[in-house]
C-alpha cells in the first residue's frame, strides 16, 4: 500500500473490510473492480446496499452518495415508484426476444421530452449509443470522419476514445491537434477517420469542422461537456454549431448521455433550445437499469430499415429489455411532473454554491462549474470554462478534499479530478448542510497548507 497522506487515514481507518476484500478482488478483477473509473488509491470501497441518497459499505458505513450510479440515479437510489414498476414487470417475464409492449410507450416519452426524436432505436450502454449513431451518420452522408472534442468522453468503442486525453509531448494548437488513442489496442487507422476541435472556443471549432467538411460524416459533441469535468457552452457556442453544419451537410450528433433528463426534462437541447440530428441518451433514462438508446430526424434513422439494397445494421439482444424499459419508463413519468426540475435545481445549486461560497471565505482558489445537479469543484485561482483550463488545475488540493470528505462520509463522485459529480431529489437539507460542514473542514486544512 502507499504512503498514506494525512487525509487519507480516516478512510482507511474505516473501511477495514474493502481493504481485505479488495485484496481478494483484485486477483480475479483487473485492479479490483468492474470498471477502470471505479478504481482510486489506496483501495476503492464496496458497496453492498442503497437507499435514497445514502450507499452502504462492507463496513456498514452511511455514505451521502453524490456519484448516483455514476449519473443514473438523479431519483435517489430504490425509489418505491420505480421498484413496483420493475418488479411488476418480472412478474410478467424477462426476456422476450420479441419487442415488449412497453417499448412504444417509452419512446413516446422521450419525443415528449424531446421534439427532436422523431425515431428511436435502443440499447443498452452509453457506449453503444454513441457507436450506432456514428455509423448512421456515415451511411447517411457517404462520408467517413468524425469530429468530437478535446478531453470528450463517448463511451468505450474505438471511434469515442480518441483524443480524451492528450499526452504533453503531442499538445498542439487546437486549430492543428492531432488525434491520439486513449489507451492501447486501438488500430492507428481509426485516429486517422477522427477529427478533435476545441469545446466553447467558437474560432478554433469553426476552422477545423469548415476545413474538414468535406470529409465529415458528423459532428459529436456533450453539449455540456463531461468529459474533463464540466463545462458549460457559452456565448451561443450550441446554436452557431447548429448553424454551421447545418450548412455544410453534417450531422449533429448531441451525446446526452450525462445531461438528458437531468439538466432539464429534455436535456440540454431544451435548456438552450437547439436541436440536434441525432440525439444519444442513457442513465438518468433508464433509471438505474441497463437502457440507452439514440434517435432523432426520421430520414436519417430510416438508415437502419431493412432494404434490398443495404442497410446499416442495428441490433442487440437486450435491447429494450423489458425489466429496463419498465424502469426507465415510470423514471421518466416521475420526472416529467410539472414543477418537479426546479426542486432539482434547489438542491444542486445549494451544493455548488454552497462549495464555492465556503471556499471562497477560507481563501481558496476554486472554480466551481455547474448547472443545476452536473458539477465539478476544480482548485485553481483561473476560470475553468473548457478542457484545456483543467489540465493544470491543482489536483493534490482536489484529492484532499475528496479524500477528507471519504473519510467522513460523504462521495464527491468520480474519484478523479477530472470528472464530475451529481445532486438527486433524495438529498435532504440536512444531506448538503453536512456535505459542506465537512468540504469547510478541508478548506480549512487545504489554507493552512
Amino acid at each position: 500500500m502507499p504512503t498514506l497522506a494525512g487525509y487519507e487515514k480516516e478512510y482507511v481507518r474505516k473501511t477495514k473490510k474493502s481493504r481485505e476484500h479488495f485484496k481478494k478482488a483484485k486477483k480475479l478483477l483487473p485492479a479490483g473492480v468492474e470498471s477502470n473509473v471505479r478504481f482510486f488509491e489506496p483501495y476503492p470501497f464496496y458497496v453492498k446496499r442503497a437507499k435514497g441518497a445514502y450507499i452502504y459499505d462492507l463496513d456498514d458505513n452511511k455514505i451521502i452518495d453524490y456519484a448516483l450510479g455514476y449519473g443514473p440515479m438523479l431519483l435517489g437510489h430504490n425509489h418505491p415508484e420505480v421498484v413496483r414498476a420493475v418488479k411488476e414487470q418480472v412478474g410478467k417475464g424477462t426476456m422476450y426476444g420479441a419487442s415488449p409492449d412497453i417499448a412504444i410507450e417509452y419512446v413516446k416519452m422521450v419525443q415528449k421530452a424531446m421534439p427532436s426524436v422523431e425515431m428511436f432505436r435502443f440499447a443498452n450502454s452509453g457506449t453503444e449509443a454513441t457507436m450506432h449513431p456514428m455509423r448512421v451518420a456515415r451511411s447517411y452522408t457517404g462520408k467517413e470522419k468524425i469530429a468530437k472534442a478535446e478531453g470528450a468522453y463517448h463511451g468505450g468503442h474505438d471511434y469515442a476514445l480518441q483524443g480524451v486525453d492528450i499526452p504533453e509531448d503531442m499538445m498542439k494548437d487546437s486549430r492543428n491537434q492531432p488525434t491520439v488513442p486513449f489507451g492501447s489496442g486501438i488500430p492507428k487507422c481509426i485516429s486517422d477517420l477522427v477529427v478533435l476541435y476545441p469545446f466553447n472556443d467558437w474560432g478554433a471549432t469553426e476552422e477545423v469542422i469548415t476545413k474538414n467538411a468535406d470529409d465529415l460524416a458528423a459532428v459529436i459533441i456533450e453539449p455540456i461537456q463531461a468529459g474533463g469535468g464540466c463545462f458549460i457552452p457559452r456565448d451561443n457556442y450550441l446554436k452557431k454549431l447548429r448553424k454551421l453544419t447545418k450548412e455544410l451537410g453534417i450531422v449533429l450528433i448531441f451525446d446526452e448521455v450525462l445531461t438528458g433528463f437531468r439538466v432539464a426534462f429534455g436535456g440540454v437541447q431544451e435548456k438552450f433550445d437547439v436541436k440536434p440530428d441525432i440525439t444519444c441518451i442513457a442513465k438518468v433514462a433508464g433509471g438505474g437499469y441497463q437502457l440507452a438508446g439514440f434517435g432523432g430526424k426520421r430520414d436519417i434513422m430510416e438508415e437502419i430499415v431493412p432494404k434490398v439494397d443495404g442497410n446499416v445494421y442495428h441490433g442487440g439482444t437486450y435491447n429494450a429489455h423489458p425489466v429496463s424499459v419498465a424502469g426507465g419508463l415510470k423514471t421518466l413519468q416521475i420526472l416529467s411532473k410539472p414543477g418537479i426540475y426546479k426542486k432539482i435545481d434547489r438542491i444542486g445549486d445549494s451544493l455548488f454554491h454552497g462549495l464555492r461560497d465556503l471556499a471562497e471565505d477560507r481563501g481558496v482558489d476554486v472554480w466551481v462549474e455547474s448547472l443545476g445537479s452536473l458539477g465539478q469543484m476544480y482548485f485553481t485561482d483561473k476560470e475553468v470554462t473548457r478542457w484545456r483550463d483543467a489540465i493544470d488545475v491543482d489536483r493534490e488540493k482536489w484529492r484532499h478534499w475528496f479524500m477528507h470528505s471519504l473519510g467522513r462520509g460523504v462521495f464527491f463522485g468520480v474519484p478523479h479530478a477530472d470528472e464530475h459529480f451529481f445532486t438527486s431529489l433524495a438529498h435532504s437539507e440536512k444531506d448538503i448542510s453536512y456535505s459542506l460542514e465537512v468540504s469547510d473542514e478541508a478548506f480549512k486544512a487545504i489554507a493552512k497548507g
